[in-house]
């Protein structure tokens, strides 16, 4: 009897695997009990009568909507723009900023040339011997090399943000930028509950997404909203999208304010820093660095960093990571990465 139990239950397991796309691996790892080990009684007082469900480690947030004013203000702020195919350029627009990549520093660029040349040389001589050509007749090793590093690296180049560009840029990022900052801020509210932070600094803020979001957790504590973008029109459509249908109106929450540069001075700090999508509009590492430590000296509690979801967005934040570990242990400064992973240093 025991053995068509058992038939059984792996055979209700194989049909429900079937519909859940689990593989006969994880079939079978759910059908075995593991001998000498307690199973845990789910009808059990451990987690203090809190439903699973809601247990202190899920940290997964349901849909996200934008707030109601400033759905009405985009959308309002659309129909009135005179931009032709805007779906059809937002798309494109959207799809570059994702596959952009960073700058190419001097030093790879020489070492590509490097191997190229190297690579190069060797064909060459291999044509040297075959045909009995002179060197400098069968290659021309400078022109070819330099044609190679063209054709084989990313060219970068500079953003700037005209009128258009980012009202395009708040069609196609809007939504995913507020998403993704509004599930880095639910972390730490949900994680640090007795955080309340009263100042915020959003270094590159684009279209204010990031007030947006941060208004909508701690918009009772915070204060002070300090949006900085080197962008005038940037910062414009910001404020425009902060007042509603009317640039005349009062901003739908007070204390935010515009800047094209940074705040100067040590004794500006914040109690929340926040760079999202901005480390990559930079034009070398260099900048990148000395940006990520600015940011970490004007930051009192938590400096959050979000890029893309791509290889090189991870790689831009742990060259941040890395910065930062670097001077805290220089000072002997007590540092604690918070998320994605909790790591003590």
């Amino acid at each position: 009897v025991h053995g068509m139990q058992k038939m059984a239950a792996m055979k209700y397991l194989r049909k429900a695997c079937v519909h859940a796309a689990f593989t006969p691996l994880i079939v079978r790892r759910l059908a075995t009990i593991v001998p000498n080990v307690t199973q845990v009684d789910n009808s059990s007082n451990f987690l203090n009568n809190i439903p699973h469900r809601k247990h202190p480690g899920i940290l997964h947030l349901k849909c996200l909507k934008l707030p109601p004013e400033l759905v009405q203000a985009v959308s309002f702020w659309v129909a009135q723009s005179p931009i032709r195919d805007m779906e059809k350029k937002s798309e494109s627009f959207s799809n570059y900023l994702w596959s952009r990549k960073r700058p190419t520093e001097l030093k790879d660029l020489r070492k590509k040339a490097q191997l190229l040349e190297q690579k190069l040389r060797k064909d060459a001589e291999v044509l040297v011997q075959q045909k009995g050509r002179s060197l400098d007749e069968s290659d021309k090793l400078k022109e070819k090399v330099l044609t190679a590093v063209r054709q084989t690296t990313y060219h970068w180049e500079e953003l700037k943000y005209t009128e258009e560009l980012s009202f395009l840029y708040m069609v196609s990022r809007m939504d995913a930028n507020y998403a993704a900052v509004s599930r880095a801020f639910h972390e730490i509210q949900k994680r640090v509950p007795d955080f309340q932070p009263k100042t915020l600094l959003d270094f590159g803020s684009g279209t204010g997404a990031v007030s947006w979001a941060a208004h909508s957790i701690w918009g009772e504590s915070l204060k002070e909203y300090m949006n900085i973008d080197c962008s005038a029109h940037m910062l414009s459509l910001a404020e425009k999208l902060m007042r509603g249908i009317s640039e005349s109106q009062e901003l739908c929450f007070p204390g935010v304010y515009f800047r094209q540069t940074s705040p100067v001075g040590p004794q500006m700090t914040f109690d929340l820093s926040v760079s999202a999508f901005t480390l990559n509009d930079l034009p070398t590492y260099a900048q990148r660095i000395a940006k990520v430590k600015n940011l970490w000296k004007k930051t009192n509690n938590f400096l959050v960093l979000v890029e893309n979801g791509t290889k090189e967005g991870h790689q831009m934040l742990m060259e941040a990571r890395d910065v930062i570990l670097k001077e805290a242990d220089k000072v002997k400064e007590e540092v604690h990465v918070f998320a994605p992973v909790s790591t003590e240093f």
